[in-house]
């Protein structure tokens, strides 16, 4: 008898614990509660995510946003607003973390360390650590950094790359390092001859690059020195969300969509001409699951 009383009693403490995970609200379950689907957004980082001349929201990832979007409100059968929230390197893993954005949709490296905090979808680009410089430079490859001043983003896989560098003597002497919250602000302090070369992924140098006033006094130069996959950060142990962001995206590479807003913003006659490797195509094909 006494056994099965034991029994009986953890069966309905197993009851209780599943029916508490079953009625726990997750990411979209909150998202609809709130009527709000909050995204991160970059304000520089061209063309993924930035301000246009008018100031509104642009980029190759914001209109994946836009996607998602569609999806979510899908999925949870209502209408919710689609807002961007401005993030940066520094910000956007504490603010997805704390549940303050639903997703940060714009040119964040997916690595394992991150991935402790967050969750990651599947990769949407591939880039690597190069360096913008003056034209004529005498700088043209990590190497030639030594004793010099080099700028990177704050908590950036750039910035981790470049002390890596120093530590293990690829730059010999070591360079300086000096690190800012925006894109923005290093090329400013390149431009004002405060540092010798700007340190970033090669994609987002090029947009630099594109959009500055005097685009031929620039020049992007050095080996790829890390190997840098994007995807969008999203909360840890959300999977629903997870699923309809990685579902969202393999549809669109299996339509064509993805392609097409690929070309909008970077191909031939984009806002900043980047081809598409084959590499790169290869790994879209191969991340595109079979339903």
């Amino acid at each position: 008898m006494k056994k099965f009383v034991i029994s009986i009693a953890c069966m309905m403490v197993a009851g209780l614990m599943i029916a508490g995970a079953a009625s726990a609200e997750d990411a979209l379950d909150k998202i609809a509660k709130r009527g709000k689907f909050i995204v991160g957004a970059r304000e520089g980082s061209i063309p993924f995510g930035y301000y246009d001349k008018d100031g509104k929201w642009v980029g190759f990832s914001l209109d994946i946003a836009r996607e998602i979007h569609k999806a979510v409100e899908k999925k949870i059968g209502k209408s919710v607003k689609l807002t961007f929230k401005p993030v940066n390197p520094k910000t956007r893993i504490p603010l997805v973390a704390n549940r303050t954005v639903d997703m940060v949709c714009g040119s964040s490296t997916h690595t394992v360390r991150r991935d402790d905090i967050v969750d990651f979808s599947i990769t949407f680009f591939l880039t690597g650590t190069r360096l913008l410089v003056p034209k004529g430079s005498p700088v043209k490859d990590f190497e030639d950094l030594a004793n010099r001043r080099v700028g990177a983003a704050r908590g950036s896989t750039n910035e981790a790359a470049l002390r890596d560098a120093n530590q293990d003597k690829t730059i010999s002497p070591p360079a300086k390092i000096m690190v800012f919250d925006e894109h923005s602000k290093g090329f400013l302090a390149l431009r004002q001859g405060k540092i010798d070369a700007y340190c970033t992924d090669g994609s987002l140098l090029a947009g630099i690059k594109q959009k500055a006033p005097d685009p031929d006094k620039w020049a992007l130069v050095g080996r790829l020195l890390t190997y840098d996959p994007y995807a969008y950060i999203l909360p840890e142990n959300e999977s629903n969300l997870r699923d309809l962001v990685n579902f969202t995206l393999i549809d669109m590479i299996k339509s064509g969509k993805f392609f097409e807003l690929y070309d909008k913003w970077m191909g031939p006659k984009g806002v900043v001409p980047i081809p598409m490797t084959e590499e790169y195509k290869t790994l879209l094909k191969l991340q595109a699951w079979p339903h």
